[in-house]
């Protein structure tokens, strides 16, 4: 699978965390931030929270950090500060409370150095209050719980083999914070802990999946056009006889092709990414062992219900990208074995048609050099006619004619063997 290394990265990340231990009642606060692309962490933020609070490191990595201190007349306070690949995250849990536990009665934030949070550069991609308690701490009714949504319809599953209970209605409130509740029923600290990380990373993986869709409705029309496009540049293909229209032909293909490059690199990231967050979100319902609650819709039937139709439109979208761009670079290479062959006809064309006027040239080179035999013996029979005729002027007395007439056969024969072997020397030597 193409997004495989991308899960992996996350699924890592994740999975390699240690979570915070805490006994409730308790009051937790989550806070994401998007990070842009190629884009550092700021650690300035974290140092003014930890100085602020007095915050003292109980464990630190360099992509996680948890710091603890006790704040007088609110209880004990642990920060867990996490850097993923695309977002930071900041949690706040505050418990062995000094003050009377009310769910979303207390703002952990008024405890943060005032003005910290408006001070952040960066958006929140995710911010949850969650509010941890046990059946007497917590309303005991169906309406008392939906009075702390205010008044939203809820959602709400068993977990941990029934031991605990999580409510929410997955919306944000007035005060821009999404909320859940934890009823716990003889919950260990690490069974807490481990829950309520699961349920916020539920939270960050639910948005960041939800995170490409706006992009992926703006892709959708790029890519029906360049689809539309490759029906009618294969039409176009259909119809080309000549070179220079198989070339236009190439030559739109080819641009084609880049811009279905461009487009897959700027989705294909984003949507593996979002696939993985997917997956994840997937495993993490599969680790809270959910158990329905009568009459309420499971957590996870409502998270999957929006969640898979937006997965499936990545996928959807990655694999048209990808099978365009096959089809495209199968067109072009059709043509560009058109072009060739046509090539080769006219070069197999223009080689007969050099083979032809060798041979003619041939044939004219042997009528030339039929002709020169005859004006080289006739030059010399001038030359031999003048020789004999000064023999004559010295008293020698014979037939001029006739001897002319006689040396010619034997003239014609030596000057042909002469220019014959010339020839054939220089055959031989080509």
């Amino acid at each position: 699978m193409k997004d495989r290394p991308e899960r992996d990265v996350i699924w890592q990340e994740l999975h390699a965390r240690p979570y915070v231990r805490f006994s409730g009642p308790a009051h937790v606060l989550r806070i994401s931030f998007l990070l842009g692309e190629g884009e550092g962490v700021d650690l300035r933020p974290l140092r003014e929270l930890t100085q602020g609070l007095g915050l003292a490191p109980t464990y630190e990595t360099e992509r996680h950090s948890i710091f603890t201190t006790t704040v007088a007349g609110a209880g004990r306070l642990v920060l867990s500060w996490e850097q993923h690949s695309e977002f930071v995250a900041y949690t706040f849990f505050l418990y062995d409370l000094q003050i009377p536990f009310s769910p979303f009665g207390f703002d952990v934030l008024q405890l943060a150095p005032k003005g910290w949070l408006a001070g952040l550069a960066a958006s929140p991609l995710v911010a949850t209050r969650l509010a941890v308690g046990s059946t007497p701490e917590m309303p005991d009714s169906l309406e008392g719980l939906m009075a702390l949504f205010g008044g939203h319809t809820v959602n709400g599953s068993r977990v941990l083999g029934g031991r605990a209970e999580a409510w929410t209605c997955y919306r944000a409130h007035e005060d821009g914070f999404g909320r859940i509740a934890v009823v716990t029923r003889d919950v260990s600290e690490q069974e807490l802990g481990r829950t309520v990380e699961r349920l916020l990373a539920i939270e960050d993986a639910y948005h960041l999946t939800l995170l490409p869709l706006p992009m992926a409705r703006d892709v959708k029309p790029e890519l029906a056009a360049a689809e539309r496009r490759m029906v009618q540049e294969m039409d176009a293909l259909r119809r080309a006889q000549s070179v220079q229209e198989k070339r236009t032909v190439l030559d739109a293909l080819l641009e084609l092709a880049a811009e279905v490059e461009h487009l897959r690199a700027r989705v294909s990231n984003r949507f593996a990414g979002s696939s993985a967050y997917f997956f994840l979100l997937e495993s993490r319902f599969v680790d809270l062992r959910e158990d329905k609650i009568e009459h309420v819709l499971r957590l996870s039937r409502f998270v999957m219900r929006r969640v898979r139709p937006a997965a499936e439109t990545y996928r959807s979208l990655l694999e048209r990208l990808a099978k365009l761009s096959e089809r495209v670079a199968r067109a072009a290479d059709l043509l560009r074995t058109g072009i060739e062959l046509h090539v080769e006809e006219q070069n197999a064309r223009l080689l007969e048609s050099v083979d032809r006027r060798a041979k003619l040239q041939l044939r004219l080179q042997q009528a030339v050099e039929g002709l020169s035999v005859v004006v080289i013996t006739y030059y010399v029979l001038g030359l031999i006619d003048q020789a004999l005729k000064g023999i004559q002027s010295r008293g020698l007395d014979f037939d001029l004619d006739a001897t002319l007439a006689l040396v010619l056969p034997f003239l014609l024969v030596a000057v042909w063997g002469v220019v014959h072997a010339a020839r054939r020397k220089f055959r031989d030597d080509s």
